[in-house]
């Protein structure tokens, strides 16, 4: 499929939506941390927190593409160098914290999160975070501030969305909503390794799992960023493409392996931790597969915030 030829004389557009990272560069405030955020309601909440993003004299900004720290988002910062001749890969990223934003939005350093039970996680629903996010004019007024709109301003261009399983249930009613105005839906696909989205929307996501991890390398938690940018360096730009492209793979990885790991309490782990580092200075990533490699069991980003409730790690 030649991405030059819906729009004659103009070069092609490929929108890459893309989950932020957790991780910042630089110190974040205290007044910039959800957790920090006073409010009896979510949407109080909500209101405290775009007024504090909104008084932008006393915190320096920076784009988010620089921001944003982490192998997820290394692998992501690089989607528009991964263009064919004609072609312009523009980069978003949707943030717990600001909504939808082009990844040279000028932002400050905060910390917010849709994935649930973490101290700056969003309160309630997290699509009607998402929907209140939208309806502020966000650091770049005169963007796009939901998928929506972005996919209306832009209908011939394609649209990949590369969101984990939490920021997918969040854009999911935006990503519904945008269909009605791409011109060829074959042109939106989704990628969400572990996703599993509900109604219409499922008709839009190619095949992704843990298994592909074996093909890809690096961690779970940028198997999607990987994926994305495998389909980007090989031209993949529909959904039918990818959904070939991504089953072949699939069908020629081995199962995943399945662990009996013993659980472990936050308390038990951090007694792990702290008993480890008296020995010897070690990173998160060390210390847990030190951890799984004796036979106990702990999900990588549980392990990474109880590890830095011990240390100070800069990034």
């Amino acid at each position: 499929m030649s991405m030059c030829d819906s729009r004659i004389g103009h070069p092609a557009t490929v929108h890459v939506i893309v989950t932020c990272s957790n991780r910042k560069k630089g110190p974040i405030p205290a007044r910039l941390q959800l957790g920090q955020v006073p409010g009896s309601s979510a949407a109080q909440r909500a209101h405290t927190w775009i007024t504090r993003l909104a008084q932008t004299d006393s915190t320096p900004q920076v784009a988010a593409v620089d921001l944003y720290a982490g192998e997820h988002w290394s692998v992501a910062r690089q989607f528009p160098e991964l263009h064919r001749p004609g072609e312009d890969i523009r980069l978003w990223a949707c943030s717990a914290g600001y909504g939808l934003i082009p990844a040279q939005a000028p932002i400050m350093p905060y910390h917010a999160t849709l994935t649930p039970g973490q101290a700056d996680s969003v309160p309630g629903a997290v699509a009607s975070w998402w929907s209140v996010l939208s309806e502020w004019q966000g650091p770049v007024p005169q963007h796009p501030r939901s998928i929506r709109a972005l996919v209306a301003a832009d209908p011939a261009a394609v649209f990949m969305f590369v969101l984990s399983k939490a920021y997918l249930r969040a854009c999911g009613v935006d990503i519904a909503a945008a269909c009605a105005y791409v011109n060829d839906l074959d042109r939106l696909l989704i990628v969400s390794a572990g996703g599993r989205p509900e109604g219409d929307l499922a008709a839009f996501m190619v095949p992704a799992d843990a298994r592909l991890q074996a093909h890809f390398g690096g961690t779970r938690r940028a198997l999607n960023a990987r994926i994305g940018a495998h389909l980007l360096s090989t031209g993949v730009r529909s959904k039918d493409e990818a959904a070939i492209h991504l089953g072949r793979l699939l069908a020629a990885q081995p199962s995943i392996p399945r662990y009996d790991r013993k659980k472990q309490s936050d308390r038990e782990i951090l007694d792990a931790i702290a008993k480890r580092l008296a020995h010897a200075p070690a990173s998160a990533n060390r210390l847990l597969r030190e951890f799984r490699d004796a036979g106990l069991a702990c999900e990588q980003h549980r392990f990474t915030r109880l590890y830095r409730t011990l240390v100070e790690v800069k990034p």
